[in-house]
């Protein structure tokens, strides 16, 4: 698998080298930038990175000459980099699962309306309803 002949063998190795560039960067960068530039690429003497929002590129602006020239000490074929935004996607949060709880008397009924029906897909789904847990409450 890390073999480097094969496709995930180069995904994985440069994966690794993008990882190390981005130590670097992190140790030239200023403290409060830190956390906020990540390396996305490093091709064709490129380097590219992201940021959270606009106001860490304007950050970034200036102190672009002195970065370009502290990463070429590490990365001596380094010709350029570029920033751009790319902002974290919105965490998602779980909802609840709410568990479906039928009444007595309407398992009853889902089960007489299931025996009247000629189409046997639909009869399927109702009897399962049916079968759902009961509740303390008859609706």
């Amino acid at each position: 698998m890390s073999d480097n002949t094969s496709i995930l063998g180069h995904i994985l190795n440069k994966a690794t080298y993008l990882k190390q560039i981005e130590a670097v960067l992190h140790t030239l960068l200023p403290e409060m930038l830190r956390s906020t530039f990540r390396v996305a690429n490093y091709q064709d003497k490129k380097l590219l990175l992201f940021t959270t929002n606009a106001s860490n590129l304007t950050r970034m602006r200036f102190l672009e000459a002195q970065l370009l020239y502290n990463l070429q000490q590490h990365l001596p074929e380094l010709k350029s980099f570029e920033v751009k935004v790319r902002p974290l996607p919105p965490k998602a949060k779980k909802q609840p699962v709410t568990k479906l709880t039928i009444s007595k008397k309407s398992q009853i009924r889902l089960k007489m309306l299931a025996e009247e029906i000629n189409d046997p897909r639909l009869k399927a789904v109702l009897l399962r309803l049916s079968n759902k847990s009961t509740t303390e409450n008859n609706y």
